[in-house]
C-alpha cells in the first residue's frame, strides 16, 4: 500500500513539476519582456525630451535669424525712401523684392494706427492689418516683436520691426508659414518625425510624414501650455504647444516610429521565445515519455471498458498490473459481474408479470412472432376473467391480487407447457397449445374450463371463478400480431354471449369489424367534403289533410360500398365522436334546401332529428341560429325531434339545451314515444310541444286491437298533456280515417308520401293534391 501511494505521488509531481516549469518560465520572461518594455518606452520618451528642447531651440534660433534679417531689411535707405514717397504701387514693388530676398509666405507695411499701407495678400489698403495683437504688443515695446499667429486656414511666424526716418513711422510685418518644409527642417534637426497642427480645428498644417503614413492625431492628452506625451499604435508621440499672444494656436507633434524604438525589445522577446518553446517542448516530451509508460495499462483497461459495453461476456485484457491499474481492472471485473446479473433482472422484469411471475404479454409475442416467422401450426387460446372488477369492487384488491396468483398457478398446472402460457391484461391470460383438429382442441379448452371452475380457496375463503374462453389456429387464421389480437377479442365478445361461454374463430367474423372502422375513416371525409345529402318525408296535418311540413332525414351513398343505412352510420358517428360535424352539416344543408323551396312558392315547416351528443353540446342553439341566420323567419317553423332515451340520458343538461333552443322560437317533439323509458313527470318537466308515437304502434293499427289502445291513449296522455301528436308509420287509409277520428293532429308515412330528394318536394306537393283529393284525405271545402 505504501508503494501504491508512492507510486501515485510519483505520478502527480510529475504533473506538478511540468506545471511549475511552465508557470516559472513564463513568469520570468513576462517580468523581464514588461521591465524591457518599459525601459524601451521611457528611452524613448527620452528621446522625444531632446526632441523637445532642440525644436523649441530651432523655432527660438530661427526667429532671431528672421529678425536681424527682417531690421536689415528695416534700415535699407532705399526701402524707407520708397515707402517715403507715398506711392502705393512703388511701396508694393519695393515690399515684394526684399520679401522675397527674406523668403517670407507674406509681407505687409501699416502705419501707427495699424491700418494696410502696402501688403502682398490682396488685402484692401488703408484697412486694419492681421495679427493686431503681435502689433499692439510691439507698438507697447517700441521696438521689434515675434510672435506665432493664427490667419485665414494657416499659422504664421508673425516678426513686426518699426520702420523710422525723417517723417516717417510704420510697421513692417513679416509672416513665415508653419508648413511642410519648416516641419521636415526640424525632423532633420531632431531626429524625430514632425507634424504641425492648428490647435481649434485639428487641421493639419505641415508635416515631414507623407499623407497615408500620418497616424491619428488627438491632441486631447496635452495640457494647455504644456508638452504631452503619449504612446499610439505605431508611434511614439509628444504634443508641443505653440503659444501666440493670445494662448496655443498650434502644436508641434515630435514623433518616434514605434517599430524602431523598441526593435532591441522585439528582438529580445523573440530570443526569449525561442529559450521557453524550446524549454516546454524538452519538458512535454518528457512527461509525454512517462505518461505512455504509465499510462498504456490504463488505455488498455479503457479499451476493455468499451468492449464491456458491446458485450457484457468480454474477457479481460492479459495484464500483469498492480497499484491503481490493478485496482481498476478488479473494478472492471466486479462491475461486468453486476451488469450481467442487473441485467438478467431487468429481462426478466420486462417479460414477466410481476403480480404471476408468469410470461407477460411481450414475451409471449416474441414467441408467436417467432411461431409466424417460421410457419409453425398452433392454437392460441385466450382465457378472461369477468368476475375479477366485481372480486376488487367488493373484496378489495389484495383479494383480487391473491386470486389473480391462484388462477396463474392453476393455469401452469394444468397445462403443463412452460413458456407458452402468459398473464397478457389486468384479465387476461394467453396460452399456446400445439395444434390439433377442432373437435380435439375443443375438448381441450373445454377440459381446462371444466378443470379452473373448480373451487378455490382465497385467503381462507372458497372462491369460485368463471372464465370466457376464445380460441383460432395459427397460421389459418391470423397471419400478425394485430389479427391475433383483434381476432381473438372479437372471438372473446362472441364466448361472451354463448351459454358454455366458449367461442372458436369463424373465417370472416372480422369482417364487420373491419368495416365499421372504414366507415368511421370514411365518414369523417365524407362530412368534410359534404357527400352526404338529406331526403325529406312530407308530414300532413290530419285534420284539413294539408301538406304542412318534412322531416330531415340523412343519407349516405358511399363510393364503394353503395348506399350506407343510417342505423349503421349514425351509431358509428356517435361511437367517434363525429356526431356534432354531422348535425352542423344537416343544419347546413336542411337551411339551404328551405331556401329553396321558397323560390317554389312553398314553406314547410322542417323537423331535424337530435341525438343524445346533440343535447349535451352547449353550444348547439349557436350552431342552429348561424345555420338559418339569413333566414330568422324560418325558427318559428323548426322542430327538433329528440329520443325518450336521449333526453332521459342527462336530463339536467338536455334541459338546458331544449330550453336554449326554444329561446330561439323552435319546438321540441319527443321522438318513438312508448319505446323509451321516460316517466310522465319528467316529461311535464320538459319544454314539449309534441310527442310522436312510434311506427312500430302504428303499423298494424287497423287490425290489433292492443295497439289501438296504446295509441288512442297515448292521444288522450298527450292532450291531457296539452301536447300535439304526430303519428308515424301510416300505410293505409285505414289507419288515417282512425287516427282522424281520434284527434291525432299529424301523420307521417308511406302511405302519403315516402322520404325523397329536396328538389322532388315540389313535384310531390302538386300530385298530392290530386291524390288527397281523390281519397278523400281533405275535409269538406279544404280540397281547393
Amino acid at each position: 500500500m505504501g508503494w501504491l501511494r508512492a507510486t501515485g505521488f510519483r505520478a502527480r509531481l510529475m504533473l506538478a513539476m511540468l506545471t511549475l516549469v511552465i508557470l516559472s518560465s513564463a513568469s520570468v520572461t513576462g517580468v523581464m519582456l514588461y521591465n524591457l518594455f518599459e525601459e524601451e518606452q521611457a528611452r524613448a520618451e527620452e528621446q522625444l525630451d531632446v526632441a523637445q528642447r532642440v525644436a523649441n531651440q530651432v523655432i527660438t534660433t530661427r526667429t532671431q535669424l528672421l529678425v536681424s534679417n527682417l531690421e536689415v531689411v528695416a534700415r535699407d535707405y532705399g526701402f524707407k525712401s520708397a515707402i517715403g514717397s507715398r506711392d502705393t504701387a512703388t511701396i508694393t514693388s519695393a515690399l515684394r523684392n526684399h520679401s522675397r530676398r527674406a523668403n517670407a509666405d507674406l509681407a505687409m507695411i501699416v502705419n501707427a494706427k495699424g491700418r494696410l499701407i502696402a501688403n502682398l495678400s490682396d488685402l484692401d489698403n488703408a484697412s486694419p492689418a492681421p495679427f493686431q495683437a503681435i502689433i499692439q504688443q510691439a507698438q507697447a515695446e517700441e521696438g521689434t516683436s515675434a510672435a506665432m499667429g493664427q490667419w485665414n486656414d494657416g499659422v504664421y511666424q508673425v516678426l513686426v520691426v518699426p520702420l523710422e526716418g525723417a517723417g516717417l513711422r510704420a510697421w513692417l510685418i513679416a509672416g513665415f508659414r508653419l508648413d511642410d518644409s519648416f516641419a521636415k527642417l526640424i525632423a532633420d534637426l531632431t531626429a524625430t518625425d514632425a507634424v504641425f497642427q492648428m490647435t481649434d480645428s485639428g487641421a493639419l498644417l505641415g508635416s515631414s510624414l507623407a499623407a497615408d503614413a500620418l497616424p491619428s492625431l488627438e491632441p486631447g492628452d496635452s495640457t494647455e501650455g504644456q508638452a504631452s506625451f503619449r504612446g499610439g499604435s505605431d508611434y511614439f508621440m509628444r504634443a508641443v504647444p505653440i503659444d501666440g499672444v493670445r494662448g496655443t494656436v498650434a502644436r508641434l507633434w515630435l514623433l518616434k516610429d514605434r517599430g524602431n524604438a523598441l526593435s532591441r525589445y522585439y528582438a529580445l522577446a523573440l530570443e526569449m521565445g525561442a529559450v521557453l518553446a524550446a524549454v516546454l517542448g524538452i519538458a512535454a516530451a518528457v512527461v509525454l515519455v512517462t505518461a505512455r509508460t504509465l499510462g498504456r495499462p490504463i488505455f488498455t483497461l479503457a479499451r476493455f471498458a468499451n468492449a464491456l459495453g458491446q458485450d457484457r461476456t468480454a474477457e479481460p485484457p492479459a495484464l500483469r498490473v498492480s497499484g491503481e491499474p490493478g485496482i481498476l481492472l478488479q473494478s472492471l471485473l466486479a462491475m461486468r459481474d453486476s451488469i450481467i446479473q442487473r441485467e438478467k433482472r431487468i429481462e426478466h422484469a420486462a417479460t414477466h408479470d410481476s403480480l404471476t411471475g408468469l410470461p407477460n404479454w411481450r414475451a409471449l409475442r416474441l414467441q408467436l412472432e417467432s411461431d409466424l416467422c417460421q410457419g409453425q401450426s398452433a392454437a392460441v387460446v385466450a382465457i378472461h376473467l369477468p368476475d375479477i372488477k366485481t372480486i376488487n369492487e367488493m373484496l378489495g384488491f389484495r383479494f383480487g391480487d391473491e386470486t389473480l396468483i391462484a388462477i396463474g398457478l392453476r393455469l401452469n398446472g394444468v397445462l403443463k407447457r412452460p413458456g407458452q402460457l402468459a398473464r397478457t391484461g389486468g384479465r387476461q391470460f394467453m396460452a399456446i397449445l400445439p395444434w390439433a383438429a377442432e373437435e380435439e382442441l375443443r375438448q381441450q379448452v373445454t377440459d381446462l374450463k371444466t378443470r379452473m371452475e373448480t373451487s378455490v380457496e382465497i385467503l381462507g375463503s372458497p372462491l369460485q371463478i368463471k372464465l370466457d374462453l376464445a380460441a383460432l389456429w395459427i397460421p389459418d387464421h391470423a397471419h400478425s400480431i394485430d389479427e391475433i389480437q383483434r381476432r381473438l377479442d372479437l372471438t372473446l365478445a362472441q364466448a361472451r354471449h354463448k351459454p358454455e361461454r366458449i367461442a372458436f374463430y369463424e373465417p370472416g367474423g372480422d369482417e364487420e369489424h373491419l368495416r365499421e372502422i372504414r366507415l368511421i375513416r370514411d365518414l369523417s371525409d365524407a362530412i368534410q367534403q359534404r357527400e352526404l345529402h338529406l331526403n325529406y318525408q312530407p308530414k300532413l296535418a290530419l285534420e284539413t289533410g294539408e301538406f304542412e311540413g318534412v322531416e330531415a332525414l340523412i343519407r349516405w351513398h358511399h363510393p364503394e360500398l353503395g348506399f350506407i343505412s343510417p342505423e349503421e352510420f349514425i351509431p358509428l358517428a356517435e361511437s367517434s365522436g363525429q356526431t356534432l360535424a354531422l348535425t352542423r352539416l344537416v343544419l347546413s344543408l336542411a337551411a339551404g334546401d328551405c331556401a329553396g323551396w321558397r323560390s317554389h312558392g312553398l314553406d314547410p315547416h322542417l323537423a331535424i332529428n337530435l341525438s343524445a351528443l346533440d343535447l349535451s353540446n352547449p353550444a348547439l342553439a349557436e350552431d342552429v341560429r348561424a345555420c338559418f341566420q339569413h333566414d330568422p323567419e324560418q325558427m318559428d317553423k323548426l322542430t327538433f325531434e329528440v329520443t325518450e332515451s336521449a333526453v332521459m340520458n342527462d336530463t339536467g343538461l338536455a334541459l338546458q339545451t331544449l330550453e336554449g333552443l326554444r329561446a330561439l322560437g323552435a319546438s321540441i317533439s319527443v321522438d318513438d314515444f312508448g319505446t323509451g323509458q321516460s316517466s310522465l313527470s319528467q316529461l311535464r318537466n320538459l319544454p314539449v310541444q309534441e310527442l310522436k308515437i312510434d311506427k312500430s304502434f302504428v303499423l298494424h293499427l287497423t287490425s290489433s286491437d292492443q295497439d289501438q289502445l296504446i295509441v288512442s291513449s297515448t292521444i288522450n296522455l298527450a292532450h291531457g298533456l296539452r301536447l300535439t301528436v304526430c303519428a308515424e308509420g301510416i300505410e293505409d287509409q285505414g289507419s288515417w280515417d282512425i287516427l282522424r277520428q281520434w284527434g291525432c293532429e299529424r301523420a307521417q308515412g308511406f302511405f302519403m308520401g315516402r322520404p325523397m330528394a329536396p328538389e322532388a318536394i315540389p313535384d310531390w306537393a302538386l300530385r298530392y293534391r290530386r291524390w288527397a283529393a281523390d281519397h278523400g284525405l281533405f275535409q269538406k271545402g279544404d280540397e281547393t
